[in-house]
């Protein structure tokens, strides 16, 4: 199962990033996702006023990861049924 932040962390792996609950829309991306660009002397967040990356960037790379991991659920099966003898 992959998430937005997956999504997010998969554009960037350097993104500072705030999720709240977990966005199906580009509505609630946008209310529920805050990137971070700092923060100030009492070390509190300072957000941006603008997203790094689009709902359809990070929805489409969601779906992208989804799939991967959908294909990739015989081999987490079969390592289950089959342990490693190192």
């Amino acid at each position: 199962m992959t998430s937005i932040i997956n999504a997010i962390k998969a554009l960037d792996a350097d993104a500072q990033v705030v999720v709240n609950g977990e966005p199906s829309n580009q509505a609630e991306y946008e209310a529920n996702v805050k990137y971070i660009s700092g923060a100030d002397e009492n070390g509190n967040a300072i957000y941006k006023d603008t997203q790094d990356f689009t709902w359809d960037q990070v929805s489409a790379k969601k779906a992208e990861l989804q799939t991967a991991y959908d294909n990739n659920e015989y081999q987490r099966k079969r390592a289950a049924e089959y342990p490693s003898i190192a």
